[in-house]
């Protein structure tokens, strides 16, 4: 196969299966893998994208497991594409995760496993399969507008993310400053997490983390001519969303998919309904 390898996280459902199911419809001659932590809930969902885009299909749509908290199985797959295809070229990071609004959890439980897979989580997955994504090609966060930062955070750590030279450093301390306050305000030490200049959710965290390093990576491979930024879907009718948002999982799919296809697509942004957003 001579076209494009593209990789698309957390794809058996939701969102991402709509990415999938949409790069399928658009694409011609290129490879799309549908990656997903669950094997068998990915095999059903490869399954049922092939039988809707029957007809329709100029690309094929492979299946492999994929979990991004995982580090043995992100190397699994980074081995994998690296022996079948020598590389890839998109890389859309969907995979993510949210608890209810009336989950019961501790917060310092919610930050761990929250922060742990939407932003450390994407991080690990991009930082294994980065070396094999080849020059010319792109990286989609999937983000969302509960991280713009402006109006939510202190001045002192909004400042830290509007230069060019933070480091993926700042990031991790952003995040680990947020869950050592939660910790402190779990053991009934107040309410640390606002005293600290943060918003409460980790959700939120975890989303402003994930733009910023969108936009970190776009700055560190210019050179490479990988372009990287990162979106809303919007509030979709979702799993994640408990069924609640007003959009389908095509509409919400439209700028990912936007921003992994287009020739015009600028470099290091946080897009919405395929514009540029202000996030700081």
């Amino acid at each position: 196969m001579t076209g494009k390898i593209y990789v698309v996280t957390g794809a058996n459902k939701g969102i991402g299966y709509a990415i999938v199911r949409g790069l399928g419809q658009k694409l011609s001659g290129d490879l799309i893998y549908l990656a997903a932590r669950n094997t068998s809930l990915g095999e059903e969902a490869l399954k049922k994208v092939k039988s809707e885009l029957n007809g329709k299909l100029n690309s094929d749509i492979r299946f492999h497991q994929l979990d991004i908290t995982n580090e043995s199985s992100c190397k699994n797959f980074a081995e994998y594409i690296k022996k079948e295809h020598g590389g890839l070229d998109i890389l859309i990071n969907n995979a993510g995760f949210a608890f209810k609004f009336d989950a019961t959890e501790p917060c310092d439980q919610q930050a761990d496993v929250t922060i742990g897979i939407n932003y450390y989580g994407t991080k690990l997955v991009t930082s294994i399969l980065l070396p094999l994504i080849r020059s010319g090609g792109r990286i989609v966060n999937v983000c969302s507008q509960a991280g713009i930062m402006k109006n939510r955070y202190s001045d002192s750590w909004i400042q830290r993310f509007t230069n060019d030279i933070y480091t993926e450093s700042d990031i991790d301390n952003f995040v680990e400053t947020y869950k050592k306050l939660t910790k402190e305000e779990a053991s009934g030490k107040g309410h640390k997490r606002k005293e600290g200049g943060f918003i409460e959710s980790a959700y939120m965290v975890s989303k402003a983390a994930e733009i910023a390093y969108s936009v970190y990576l776009a700055r560190i491979l210019k050179d490479r001519k990988i372009i990287v930024n990162g979106c809303c879907p919007g509030y979709v009718d979702t799993d994640m969303t408990s069924h609640k948002g007003p959009l389908t999982i095509d509409q919400g799919a439209d700028t990912p998919i936007y921003l992994a296809t287009d020739s015009n697509v600028s470099n290091g942004g946080f897009y919405y309904e395929r514009k540029i957003k202000e996030w700081l």
